[in-house]
């Protein structure tokens, strides 16, 4: 595990490149959130990033979530970044703030369902494999538009936006034109109104692309080995 003053560094260094991708994109710095993907790191590197001032952290894995959630201060952010398996919703509260992975009606149904029964609405991003990458999840964004039609027959689920992964071996171009790609079926997909949807985050981009997907838009970035280093 890097020593505390690696963390610190390479969270400055982050927000550095952050505040330079916002600068060349004439961004307002206020609309863009870093998330720290923890998966996989010790408890003590997250409370290094805390102390650093990172507050938004963000798992894979519900169990990871549950084990560290505990050791943290209350004030964290919590983000689950991960594909959701639905027998894994029940394990889920009300402090997972946002749920970056839905991607299948299932899905969608068992949170509603879980979200009735015990009185909690979850905040969600439909999952879009934008660049149709087999190795990914996520819909098709032709599929998007009835998949957002379902979610007003799903009162305890809001969907406040869209996520994207980069496809695996995808130049820096064709990444960028992927990130592009999902802003731009956000922006068509924003002139029509569903109930429960406000499609005002777009999350995408991760230690190797973040900046370019500040340049296209986003306003989520999911940053993992580039503040912890390589996962344990």
């Amino acid at each position: 595990m890097l020593a505390k003053a690696g963390i610190e560094q390479r969270l400055m260094e982050v927000r550095q490149r952050i505040n330079q991708a916002v600068e060349r994109s004439n961004r307002d710095p206020s609309t863009i959130r870093l998330l720290a993907v923890s998966k996989t790191q010790s408890v003590s590197g997250l409370e290094e990033a805390y102390q650093a001032g990172q507050r938004a952290f963000a798992e894979n894995r519900v169990q990871e979530w549950l084990e560290k959630a505990p050791s943290l201060p209350s004030d964290c952010e919590w983000h689950l970044v991960g594909r959701l398996q639905t027998n894994k919703v029940k394990y889920l509260d009300q402090n997972v703030t946002m749920i970056h992975s839905l991607d299948r009606f299932p899905l969608l149904e068992t949170l509603n369902n879980q979200g009735e029964r015990r009185g909690i609405i979850w905040t969600a991003l439909v999952q879009v494999n934008v660049a149709r990458d087999p190795a990914k999840a996520g819909l098709m964004p032709e599929e998007v538009p009835d998949f957002l039609n379902s979610v007003g027959e799903c009162p305890y689920v809001k969907v406040q936006g869209l996520m994207t992964i980069g496809a695996l071996g995808a130049s820096l171009t064709e990444t960028h034109g992927y990130f592009r790609q999902l802003r731009e079926l956000r922006d068509t997909l924003q002139s029509q109104k569903w109930p429960g949807v406000d499609l005002q985050e777009l999350s995408m981009g991760m230690s190797q692309d973040f900046e370019l997907a500040i340049e296209e838009g986003a306003t989520l970035v999911r940053v993992g080995r580039q503040i912890f280093g390589e996962r344990e």
